[in-house]
């Protein structure tokens, strides 16, 4: 699965920003390497959904996908379970 990295990585660093924590605090919450995460909230870095996951909880957060469809007109239609 290609999730758009630079929209993921842009809301991974400001929710880390509004949680308070810097990469390296995330780091140690997650496991995750800082600088895998600094990749990721740069766009340069392709992370799992697990590796999502794993950031969105450590946030305090959940990890929600939702695909989104446009129809012959150009609206957006949200696809949701």
């Amino acid at each position: 699965m290609n999730i758009s990295s630079n929209t993921a990585g842009r809301a991974i660093a400001y929710a880390r920003r509004i949680a308070g924590l810097s990469q390296k605090a995330l780091s140690e919450k997650t496991g995750i390497d800082q600088s895998d995460i600094s990749k990721i909230e740069r766009g340069a870095a392709n992370p799992s959904v697990t590796t999502l996951e794993r950031i969105a909880r450590a946030l305090g957060g959940e990890l929600e996908v939702r695909i989104k469809m446009k129809d012959e007109r150009g609206i957006g239609n949200d696809i949701q379970d």
